[in-house]
């Protein structure tokens, strides 16, 4: 389950990275997103725990996930027409196997982005 949680946390980071978005200003968006404040006290707490939900070993994976649904709803990734994907994984494969397939379309995605850039 950690390993999963560090996944998903690693991927939220590479995505803010690919879109040019920093921390902060996902942050922020994400704090109007689920509240109806614009304190600014607010958001700067917000921004602190959002830092250290992404980064603790002890953050609960469905937080992360919350936050991954709240970034594919990005302007800038939608711009870039690429499609969420949701990971499946039957228990006749061995774990071994799942990884190295994840890791081939982690792969895949990574080289659409890159020629998107040229």
């Amino acid at each position: 389950m950690k390993d999963e949680l560090k996944q998903r946390q690693q991927e939220l980071k590479d995505w803010l990275k690919k879109l040019g978005l920093s921390q902060n200003v996902f942050a922020e968006r994400v704090f109007y997103e689920m509240n109806e404040s614009d304190n600014e006290k607010e958001i700067k707490q917000f921004t602190e725990r959002f830092k250290k939900a992404i980064n603790r070993d002890s953050t609960d994976i469905s937080l992360i996930e919350s936050y991954l649904k709240i970034l594919y709803q990005q302007n800038e990734f939608l711009k870039l027409g690429l499609v969420v994907h949701e990971p499946y994984c039957d228990d006749e494969f061995s774990d071994l196997f799942n990884k190295r397939m994840k890791k081939i379309s982690k792969n895949i995605t990574d080289k659409l982005l890159e020629k998107d850039d040229e």
